[in-house]
């Protein structure tokens, strides 16, 4: 095992979830479902449960982040802006692909997106919304949804108008970075991410918008490197990143990608010592989480969608 100046790594760090991941390839039987709800809109929230999984149970990945609130936050935040959407989650959709294709698993990859699309097909989906950065470009560029508008969610939001209410008085000022996620962003050549997430931010109303060193089509990769190296080089690109934040003031440090909610997160943890001593100060979040806690109203409970599978989703399901 590996020791660096940031804690222990390894060079591969997730190789049970890949294995998980790449199985689900291996059925391609559509299961039947019935939707309670029907709506041209549909929520994707990706693999967040297989990423919980993975920094609850592993012994390298440790510390409290919680992927799972990115789902319960999108869908409030969906709610909040009139649109109670379908939930395309995991327990019948698919991984949609990404790793496997950047991995050269390109055969695995054409399966898992064969599948999917037979299910936003089936289901009649017009707008995809999905708030994970490398779903967001996989589905936009790499699948052929004819005739389906792929969205990330902040572009979403932001063009429904999504508005937080005035803060309470006594709600404190607070300096607030967002990291551009290499997917969403500079790897895009249509539509990249930019605005919308920094357009959001700014409606808070007690919040700041603060830029890191490298930001928009030059910002840093968080150092996640397809999920396939953790040792001192990628925990060092991490550690810039988090550097960044520290040197602007940044109460929060908002993401929109949850593997570098992963990474940022467990950097954050490793480097906490005692209480007062930590060496981060910040928060580090999904913008959806950020946003959906200043926002009044119920969390939501329950999924839309009923199926009929021969065996229970692995490691099961959100919703």
């Amino acid at each position: 095992m590996m020791e660096t100046e940031y804690g222990p790594g390894r060079t591969i760090p997730h190789p049970v979830m890949f294995r998980v991941l790449d199985s689900e390839a291996d059925d391609l039987t559509v299961p039947e479902i019935k939707v309670e709800h029907k709506s041209e809109y549909a929520y994707y929230p990706g693999c967040v449960d297989y990423y919980d999984v993975e920094m609850q149970f592993s012994h390298m990945n440790y510390g409290d982040t919680n992927h799972g609130i990115i789902f319960d936050s999108s869908v409030k935040l969906l709610r909040a802006v009139g649109i109670q959407p379908m939930i395309l989650d995991r327990s019948f959709m698919k991984c949609c692909g990404h790793d496997q294709l950047w991995q050269g698993k390109v055969d695995v990859f054409e399966r898992m997106r064969e599948y999917n699309t037979k299910i936003i097909k089936m289901l009649g989906v017009k707008t995809f919304i999905t708030s994970c950065a490398e779903g967001y470009r996989t589905f936009k560029l790499d699948y052929k949804l004819d005739g389906v508008r792929v969205v990330h969610i902040t572009q979403f939001l932001y063009e429904r108008g999504l508005r937080i209410p005035p803060q309470p008085d006594t709600a404190k000022k607070i300096r607030v970075a967002f990291q551009d996620p290499c997917r969403s962003g500079r790897q895009m050549p249509i539509d990249p991410v930019y605005e919308e997430p920094r357009e959001l931010v700014k409606r808070v109303d007690n919040a700041e918008l603060v830029e890191l060193k490298t930001f928009r089509a030059d910002a840093q990769c968080c150092g996640v490197a397809q999920m396939m190296y953790c040792n001192d080089k990628t925990k060092g690109l991490t550690a810039k990143r988090m550097d960044e934040a520290t040197d602007v003031d940044a109460d929060y440090l908002l993401v929109a990608c949850p593997k570098c909610l992963t990474h940022f997160g467990c950097l954050h943890h490793e480097n906490k010592w005692k209480p007062g001593e930590e060496r981060y100060g910040f928060k580090v979040m999904d913008i959806t989480q950020f946003l959906a806690e200043r926002l009044p109203g119920d969390w939501p409970t329950g999924s839309n969608i009923d199926q009929k599978r021969k065996e229970p989703p692995l490691p099961g399901r959100r919703g």
